[in-house]
């Protein structure tokens, strides 16, 4: 070892001139986290600067074994990051695999901004967790000792034989200090202050880490380093109101702190000072989802002159912590606002639709919070008092149609779908209401719950009405077009949408004239305005692609979509867009040109476009395999399988009604290709993924998913297994309490089971009643597919019983 260490080197405990020793507890607490059965776990170790965090982060790293315990990754000083570079690094945990994994952090403080960050590693499927580590060993006259005979060791004098000195609020490292301190022959049982200055006249070397803090403390330069001034405040109360002094006397040099020193001084700064901070870091974009505006706005609500401005606070404060991810204490401040407002009604009952529109945050803020149950309550309460409100002032209708619009997107979160239509059927009819007596003012909003209605008719099956309502939402969007060229831009979006709707209602044809309207509409603003919409006229095209099918133009529009997308410079619009050409033209080229596209954006941001680089990986599946390229299909399938088994379960709830239904034609090529065991794997997973999402979509995309899961068992020979597959298909119908007799997706699940029954010789009589069932259903619903389906698994299971 270098024998010409400085105090700050010497002191180092990366150097580890006194070696690691006690900490037993600790150690067999991150133990029992590290063999605990969860299989990802997080866990803060926190202590004042000094405590020996890095020397115990150390020591445990030498007891993990990559092998045995799966991966680790360490974070320290974790409470001088960004959630940004935190979240970086978890990503980087989800690239290799869905191993165990651990995530040891290590940082001064607690507070806010482990809060937040708390409740953001728990999206990634952590176990999160804190370990609290006492200041200083607990056998200090022991770790003096040692710390003495190491450090005379090195600097080849005589040990001293003396107690350890007692030091108010002592860390280790303060004790450390004090052996270096006898060592060199000082008395050592002086304060901190003495400690520090003694050792730094025996040094002139470089200072750095908690020495420079310390020196800081002990010398006051007259312009010291605002971070280190910070940091060192910290653990020397005396330098706060110097660091108060530097703020007043310097507002602007808030903007050149770091981050970490700007939310310590907003934690111990005087009350002026959170004030300055705050003209400050209100308006710097750097903090826009950091902690500290939410803690400087709490230190700010104590200095409201009166209840309506605490509650004006506390609503601010309550947007400001869900935006970080503090959504518990978002929670928590939406409902002191609420208080607060109550308080107000109870004086002056005209303040009602204040407190209404607290209740309606609070909401939303429940909901952002995972709790719906609560939500849904504090939503029907502020309806109830829009209703009340409306009563007696007809003005606040449209407040009564927002309320309405809004808890049916709440009834519908808790899959209560027959709430959800009747909430949003009230607002549709209450803003048609608004929307004749003054349309200038409420036809927009009229148009925008139309749409509403459309897609909720759409997802339970009424495709006459979600038509019908679509186009009602479309003839609106017109007129105000007309009337008013601004909503131009507006018109052609909701076309897109239209006709996204309708090609998934099968009408074809306007879908294909709502989208061909778009792109004309957006061509012409685009010529005016390429910067705006010019992506829009992209995403136009490249939805009318997909809508034009086997139409030789189809392609030609396609390619035009993709050239747009290069010239826009947007990787993510390529991405799609080469993967609607791969579709339309049969292009491997552009599947693989895809695939590269979103491999370099999931480089960039794997929770973000993970979900996008599967879909690209299967969709070139797809097509290696309708090329006859076997061999890299294969290969494909492997890793898009591999990377769906990494993703954490919020980006499968997230992201999963896109991903399920994406990875059916790959499942299809597989099966038809005789790659069987892939395609079971692929219909596996994505049949997961529907069980996940049962509470948001309701059993029907369940339902298909497990049918389709059977098909693919009986085409790989597992015929057995297929028809105990669909039984529990029909089961599940029955359970849904629907009418049966005008579902076609039961007669599918009818046909399936008998032909099942039929192919295996089981119970083929009732196999044979279930398969005319099926019949009069396609029959009735007037599904011709279905219908011939079903007639030739009657023809099959007669013609197994003739032969018993």
């Amino acid at each position: 070892m270098d024998r010409a260490l400085s105090v700050a080197a010497l002191l180092d405990p990366t150097h580890q001139v006194v070696p690691f020793h006690g900490r037993q507890p600790e150690l067999d607490a991150l133990v029992a986290w590290r063999d605990s059965p969860v299989p990802q776990a997080s866990v803060l170790v926190h202590a004042p600067a000094g405590a020996g965090k890095t020397r115990l982060l150390h020591r445990f790293g030498e007891l993990w074994d990559d092998d045995v315990h799966g991966r680790l990754l360490v974070v320290d000083d974790a409470d001088r990051r960004t959630w940004q570079e935190i979240f970086e690094q978890l990503q980087d945990t989800l690239r290799h695999g869905p191993a165990r994994t651990r995530v040891l952090l290590a940082g001064r403080i607690t507070g806010w901004w482990w809060s937040s960050t708390r409740q953001r590693i728990a999206d990634f499927d952590h176990e999160v967790t804190d370990l609290e580590l006492s200041p200083t060993q607990e056998d200090r006259a022991e770790s003096f000792s040692l710390a003495c005979e190491h450090f005379a060791k090195h600097l080849n004098v005589t040990a001293p034989d003396e107690p350890p000195p007692n030091i108010a609020d002592e860390t280790t490292l303060d004790l450390h200090m004090a052996a270096l301190t006898a060592v060199h022959g000082d008395p050592c049982d002086v304060n901190r202050t003495q400690l520090v200055r003694q050792l730094l006249s025996r040094d002139t070397g470089p200072r750095t880490g908690r020495i420079a803090e310390d020196y800081l403390a002990v010398a006051t330069p007259d312009t010291p380093d605002p971070d280190l001034l910070a940091r060192a405040a910290l653990r020397w109360p005396a330098l706060r109101p110097r660091l108060d002094q530097l703020v007043a006397d310097h507002p602007g040099i808030i903007r050149d702190m770091a981050r970490d020193s700007v939310r310590i001084t907003a934690e111990i700064g005087s009350q002026s000072t959170a004030e300055h901070l705050a003209r400050q870091v209100f308006r710097d974009e750097r903090f826009a989802t950091d902690a500290v505006p939410s803690l400087l706005t709490r230190r700010l609500v104590d200095r409201a002159q009166d209840t309506l401005e605490r509650a004006e606070m506390y609503g601010m404060l309550s947007a400001r912590t869900m935006v970080c991810g503090l959504r518990d204490e978002s929670v928590e401040a939406s409902r002191q606002e609420v208080e607060c407002y109550r308080e107000l009604v109870r004086q002056d009952r005209e303040n009602r639709p204040l407190l209404a529109d607290a209740l309606g945050d609070l909401g939303l803020r429940l909901m952002n919070a995972q709790r719906p149950g609560e939500a849904l309550e504090v939503s029907e309460e502020a309806i109830e008092l829009w209703r009340e409100i409306a009563e007696d002032d007809q003005e606040t209708i449209p407040q009564l149609a927002s309320a309405l619009e809004q808890i049916s997107y709440r009834y519908q979160a808790l899959h209560r779908d027959e709430a959800a239509m009747t909430a949003l059927s009230r607002a549709t009819m209450l803003y048609q209401e608004l929307a004749k007596t003054h349309p200038a003012l409420f036809r927009a909003d009229y148009a925008r719950v139309a749409a509403a209605m459309a897609r909720r008719f759409h997802a339970e099956g009424e495709r006459q009405h979600a038509a019908d309502s679509m186009q009602l939402s479309i003839a609106n969007w017109r007129v105000l077009a007309q009337e008013d060229p601004r909503f131009e831009p507006e018109l052609a979006r909701n076309l897109t949408v239209a006709g996204v709707m309708l090609i998934d209602l099968g009408r074809s044809q306007a879908a294909r004239e709502a989208l061909k309207e778009a792109v004309d509409l957006f061509r012409r603003l685009a010529t005016v305005n390429p910067a705006t919409f010019r992506p829009q006229l992209a995403d136009a095209l490249m939805r009318y692609g997909q809508s034009l099918g086997d139409d030789p133009d189809a392609p030609l529009v396609a390619q035009e979509a993709v050239m747009l997308w290069r010239q826009t410079d947007d990787r993510k619009g390529l991405g799609s867009a080469l993967l609607t050409v791969a579709r339309v033209a049969d292009d491997v080229g552009a599947a693989e040109e895809a695939v590269a596209v979103y491999r370099e954006l999931a480089a960039q941001d794997l929770v973000w476009n993970q979900v996008d680089l599967v879909l690209a990986l299967a969709a070139l599946t797809e097509q290696e395999l309708h090329h006859d390229r076997h061999e890299q299909a294969l290969a494909h399938t492997d890793e898009c399988l591999d990377l769906c088994h990494r993703l954490p379960s919020q980006l499968l709830d997230f992201f999963g009604a896109k991903l399920a239904p994406g990875l059916q034609p790959v499942v299809r090529a597989l099966s038809e290709s005789e790659h069987h065991v892939r395609a079971l794997r692929a219909s596996e997973f994505a049949l997961g993924v529907w069980r996940v999402l049962l509470p948001r979509t309701g059993p029907a995309a369940y339902l298909v998913a497990l049918q389709q899961h059977a098909c693919k068992l009986r085409a790989a020979e597992r015929k057995e297994e297929a028809r105990n597959t669909a039984h529990t298909a029909i089961l599940l119908w029955h359970l849904i309490g629907a009418d049966l007799d005008h579902e076609p997706g039961y007669a599918d699940a009818l046909t399936i089971y008998s032909r099942l029954c039929a192919e295996t010789r089981f119970d083929v009589d009732k196999a044979l009643q279930l398969a005319h069932r099926a019949v009069r259903i396609a029959r009735e619903v007037g599904d011709e597919a279905k219908l011939e389906f079903a007639l030739e698994t009657v023809a099959e299971a007669e013609y197994t019983l003739s032969w018993s």
